[in-house]
């Protein structure tokens, strides 16, 4: 599969439309995405200054190299003393110390902080003095996985909101995850514009092949660092070298601007019901054991 596109070429129609569009990374691990990633962003920095980035990261894939000014590594002892700063932009957030559940209800407070910001902006005729705030989401299937918009917690409604209208308020994103397409929530598997890296999932290949069948042969055995875009006709395959040479700064909080908040984490009704039945086994088990220990003594 070829399509003569240049390197340029592919960097320019990704930040074209990151500003209008959720695009989604799909690849094997150790294929190369988050170079790439970092990479594509660098280039959109040098040449869409009306763009700026917030990186969600769980891994420290972007905490110590990444095209941002600013980092903060995000830890509960942090939150709670008040020395985590959830508005910055420009900022990787290295959350890789908070469970599943602390990171989406982190994540959910820095976006909809932005997404209100917006909405008051477009209000007051306003909006046009933001900048595009594109977010990088790691491991995205935390936040947009298959059951993410319909669970009970405070989150489900902050990402449906971003995900369905954000555009509006010139939020976007791009979400990567090493899984496959069936993982990521229905409403964004067609939403979402696709980088294609190696695939050998034979699920994410049907669907791919069923559209493209050039494309899913090729992408089978796509090698590392090389990827295709899908937009309003494909783009590439090209390889992407590693060309990101940023080093955040740590951002330092002051106390006294950031008033302590304990961190709050609102199970789903699916952990409520575990608990709830494990309570129940737990109440039988030692019935059934006092019922034994009764009739051995009488015996």
């Amino acid at each position: 599969m070829q399509t003569n596109t240049t390197l340029i070429e592919f960097y320019d129609r990704i930040a074209q439309d990151s500003k209008q569009a959720l695009i989604q990374l799909i690849s094997e691990a150790g294929q190369g995405k988050t170079s790439s990633m970092r990479s594509i962003m660098n280039h959109i920095k040098e040449t869409q200054p009306d763009i700026e980035f917030v990186i969600l990261d769980v891994s420290q894939a972007w905490y110590k190299k990444a095209p941002v000014k600013y980092r903060q590594l995000v830890t509960r002892d942090k939150i709670n003393a008040g020395l985590i700063d959830y508005t910055v932009t420009d900022c990787v957030y290295e959350m890789g110390s908070l469970s599943d559940e602390e990171r989406r209800w982190f994540t959910g407070k820095i976006v909809k902080h932005h997404y209100e910001q917006r909405y008051n902006a477009a209000l007051n005729g306003t909006l046009e003095s933001y900048k595009y705030l594109v977010f990088m989401f790691e491991e995205s299937n935390i936040y947009f996985g298959s059951y993410s918009f319909r669970r009970n917690d405070d989150a489900s409604s902050v990402f449906q909101n971003f995900a369905s209208v954000g555009r509006n308020y010139r939020m976007r994103g791009f979400l990567i995850a090493t899984v496959e397409m069936g993982e990521m929530a229905p409403s964004l598997r067609e939403r979402t514009r696709k980088i294609y890296g190696r695939v050998i999932s034979d699920r994410d290949l049907a669907v791919i092949r069923r559209k493209d069948k050039e494309l899913a042969d090729y992408l089978k055995s796509c090698p590392r660092y090389t990827f295709v875009y899908i937009s309003d006709k494909p783009y590439g395959p090209v390889r992407i070298p590693d060309s990101s040479c940023g080093v955040p700064v740590d951002y330092v909080v002051s106390t006294s601007l950031n008033p302590m908040v304990e961190v709050k984490v609102v199970h789903g009704k699916w952990y409520y019901m575990a608990c709830g039945a494990l309570v129940v086994i737990g109440l039988l088990v030692g019935a059934f054991l006092f019922l034994v220990c009764v009739l051995t003594a009488v015996s």
